[in-house]
């Protein structure tokens, strides 16, 4: 299909110009008639379309990565001498086999044939530029796609690397407290496993998505914050405020979880008694927010916090967003208070 459209856009340019010739030479030759200067210059003009049809697979083979800029410039002087003589031998031909002798008469054939050459000359050139023009737009707009795609490569293996590092944080922290809770508390321990095994399960089954349903990452975040519940008891407290009918909107897989595990190991953890953390998610606009703030029980981890910036795992989240969203995400950290740690995060509403 694509090379049936390309000839059909070669014959209307051919055409086109045989026109614009038969007009000229009808105006410049007043024995030839109208009809005749047509039938003339469509001789001539279909002889070197045909003719094209190998310079183009010349141009393909004869570029610059190939050849010096000299032997190129020789190779194509010599090609244009030789297609404007093949072109004039075999226009002629024609001519001379449906008219005989006559043509020779009629168009003056010896004032005409020098300029006629250099004429075919002159056409071999255009030809030729036309189609280097084409194979190097080509070449330059396959080498985009293929820059492109490799872009796409990059940085989805970038967020696979990512969201590699994300699982095994839970995933040692549980396995901890799952140990520290066989001996006194089998019970709680196996409750601990069931909830750590669903909750690797969904890791699995969105190890492949860069998006998943807000839905669906709800339900990661309360299987998580079940884990932690049974690590922490009493001493972390949950606050949700989640607007209704937003979970039809889809956010980076595993985007809550770090959130929440950042909260617990630099605010719950730090508490000896109880503390809190706070989850609201709302849409703004055509923005998903939200925000994820938690209390901050011991200010010098606060101070050290500060010093030694974002933590792994938002750092991690940030790099993430940056990859998925560009410039149309936000990430902020910290609020107005001294004791509460927070974390902002406004991205696109884009439904499932």
């Amino acid at each position: 299909m694509k090379y049936k459209k390309n000839i059909f856009y070669a014959f209307l340019i051919w055409t086109s110009w045989l026109i614009f010739y038969a007009v000229i030479m009808y105006f410049q030759v007043p024995e030839i008639p109208a009809l005749g200067a047509l039938i003339s210059s469509m001789t001539s003009h279909y002889v070197y379309a045909v003719l094209s049809i190998p310079i183009w697979f010349l141009c393909k083979r004869i570029h610059f990565e190939n050849i010096s800029r000299i032997a190129f410039i020789v190779s194509h002087f010599f090609l244009g001498n030789l297609f404007s003589a093949l072109w004039l031998f075999l226009t002629y031909g024609i001519w001379y086999l449906s008219t005989g002798k006559e043509i020779f008469d009629l168009v003056h054939f010896e004032q005409i044939v020098g300029w006629q050459y250099l004429s075919g000359i002159t056409t071999y050139f255009l030809v030729s530029g036309i189609f280097y023009t084409i194979i190097y737009y080509r070449r330059f707009r396959d080498k985009e796609l293929k820059e492109a795609e490799l872009k796409v490569l990059t940085k989805e293996a970038e967020l696979k690397a990512l969201k590699m590092q994300i699982n095994p944080h839970f995933l040692f922290n549980s396995l901890n407290s799952i140990n520290a809770l066989i001996k006194h508390s089998p019970d709680q321990a196996r409750k601990m496993m069931s909830l750590l095994s669903d909750l690797l399960r969904f890791s699995l089954e969105t190890k492949e998505e860069s998006k998943i349903p807000l839905k669906q990452e709800l339900e990661i975040m309360h299987r998580y914050l079940n884990i932690e519940r049974i690590r922490f008891r009493d001493r972390m407290e949950v606050h949700e405020e989640i607007e209704q009918g937003i979970d039809i909107y889809k956010v980076p897989a595993m985007l809550l979880q770090p959130l929440l595990e950042n909260s617990i190991k630099h605010g719950i953890s730090s508490h000896r008694e109880k503390g809190w953390i706070s989850v609201k998610l709302s849409k703004h606009n055509n923005n998903i927010r939200i925000s994820v703030s938690n209390s901050m029980g011991n200010p010098a981890n606060e101070v050290q916090n500060k010093k030694n910036g974002l933590s792994t795992g938002l750092q991690n989240i940030r790099k993430r967003l940056n990859l998925i969203y560009g410039s149309r995400c936000k990430f902020t950290v910290n609020g107005p208070q001294p004791d509460i740690f927070k974390v902002e995060i406004t991205i696109p509403a884009e439904q499932v």
